[in-house]
């Protein structure tokens, strides 16, 4: 039986725009982040969707139900983005002028130094794959899932679907989406 699973990336938003790094903080998407959905309604409206899966922050659930306004939704905080704690809402170089010694641990080892406060790499990435197996268990009769998330993610996914793939050589736009195909 073949299954596919639609990955899509939320819209973009503000703090987006601004590189933040904003995790948890549950932020909408901007009018940049409304056109890019639009965008992709017309693009999936060729495809087949039987089920519709986003995370629990808003950005997410709202680029859902544009893209897939006549579908319901269902939200599954298992799909949330991964927290960033004290560096929530902070570019790059404000976490290295306020955290110069955590900004080079995570630099350094980003799936195993836990910023301040953050959540841990590997119990976002327990969480995101259990959402995943739960999902497919739930939903066997769901042909074609479409899950509305985030980069990281989306990232986990892929790498827990094909472990050959690279975490940060996943890229999607906020306007696309990956179609992966599972044989089962």
């Amino acid at each position: 039986m073949v299954k596919k699973i639609y990955l899509i990336r939320h819209g973009e938003t503000d703090l987006n725009k601004k590189r933040a790094f904003y995790g948890s903080l549950d932020v909408p998407i901007n009018e940049t982040g409304i056109k890019q959905a639009t965008h992709l309604r017309e693009k999936m409206t060729e495809k087949k969707v039987d089920a519709v899966f986003t995370s629990g922050l808003k950005r997410a659930q709202m680029t859902g139900d544009i893209v897939f306004p006549d579908k319901s939704k269902k939200s599954e905080v298992g799909f949330n983005e991964k927290g960033f704690g004290l560096w929530e809402g902070l570019i790059a170089d404000e976490i290295e002028a306020a955290f110069p010694k955590e900004w080079q641990a995570w630099l350094d080892a980003p799936f195993d130094y836990i910023p301040p406060e953050a959540e841990a790499f590997l119990t976002f990435k327990k969480r995101v794959i259990e959402a995943f197996k739960n999902v497919l268990e739930n939903y066997k009769q769901a042909d074609n899932i479409a899950i509305v998330s985030h980069l990281g993610v989306i990232r986990v996914l892929i790498t827990y679907l094909d472990p050959k793939q690279d975490f940060w050589s996943v890229e999607i736009a906020q306007d696309g989406y990956l179609e992966w195909v599972l044989e089962e």
